[in-house]
């Protein structure tokens, strides 16, 4: 797979008579992120087969800027009210649409509760994503899913993993997953997470520590919004052994793929790369204990550990 030039966020328009008739439908409040995805995607299907030359020689700016007002996710820049209205007036837009895409405008340069955090951008750019999200598709092969781990357990996997980072930075983080979590108890998105039993056997922070992320995978397990379920040692060659971790977000009307690769989120909108990890998504559940099942091993697991810390 090749990085996705955009993340589609909502049924584009297929030309400029389209994005002229949604008029001011789509001006609600919105993620930051999910704006500046909006808008420089739209700025793309607006310029149409015009060269980016063209554009730039018409409302006198560099061709490096347009590509760039055209780019969603970090390596993208947000225009200013000037040059969009420009930018606008030339591809010959009425007064609704102009409107419409200045309103997402102010919505794209306003603030997440993450961007004060001092994030990573693409971290701040899967935040974004995530808290927009109504249903998250995620398999973990090493550790517990970020949104369902407890305090105690972040705490002691950053000690673990930033060993030389100062304790403000430690608690920083803690608190930026926290809040994330905050936010999808809050937004409501269902969260179907299949756990490798490598991430549960796995002890991190000591037994007691594990014990309470454990009985607390139990409990999350109880909600109506989500779906657990732990994909044994005995399942062998599986088939996300040789793909790692991802997640699938699903918004209105899109699905994007999240993969990691060198510790960087990467963001992917292609059909094939969607269908490809949702058929192995669809076969893992299917090799995964049940979530009855899952329960089961967890209170089991948990049980051992308190003995074995007597």
């Amino acid at each position: 797979m090749k990085p996705a030039d955009a993340i589609r966020i909502y049924k584009f328009p297929k030309n400029l008579a389209e994005v002229e008739a949604r008029g001011s439908m789509d001006c609600m409040t919105m993620s930051p992120t999910v704006a500046q995805w909006q808008l420089a995607t739209d700025l793309r299907k607006l310029r149409g087969d015009r060269k980016l030359s063209e554009v730039a020689r018409a409302i006198k700016v560099n061709i490096s800027t347009v590509s760039r007002w055209e780019t969603p996710g970090v390596e993208g820049v947000i225009p200013g009210p000037g040059s969009l209205e420009r930018l606008l007036e030339y591809y010959g837009l009425d007064a609704g649409a102009v409107q419409r895409l200045l309103h997402m405008r102010r919505e794209a340069r306003s603030s997440g509760w993450w961007q004060s955090s001092g994030v990573a951008d693409d971290y701040g750019t899967y935040i974004g994503l995530e808290s927009a999200s109504r249903r998250i598709r995620t398999y973990e092969p090493v550790l517990i899913p970020g949104l369902m781990q407890t305090e105690g357990y972040v705490r002691a996997l950053f000690r673990g993993t930033m060993p030389s980072a100062p304790p403000e930075e430690v608690d920083a983080g803690v608190k930026i997953r926290l809040t994330r979590q905050a936010a999808w108890q809050k937004n409501g998105a269902h969260l179907w997470a299949i756990v490798s039993e490598a991430a549960i056997r796995t002890i991190v922070g000591g037994s007691r520590l594990m014990i309470e992320q454990i009985r607390h995978l139990t409990q999350l397990a109880e909600q109506r919004n989500v779906t657990l379920q732990v994909l044994p040692f005995e399942a062998g060659a599986h088939a996300a052994l040789e793909i790692g971790k991802f997640t699938l977000l699903t918004l209105d009307e899109l699905s994007v793929l999240v993969t990691v690769a060198d510790g960087t989120s990467l963001f992917w909108d292609n059909q094939d790369a969607l269908d490809r990890h949702a058929d192995v998504f669809e076969r893992l559940l299917a090799d995964a204990w049940r979530p009855a099942q899952t329960v089961e091993f967890l209170e089991r697991t948990a049980k051992v550990l308190e003995k074995e810390g007597l």
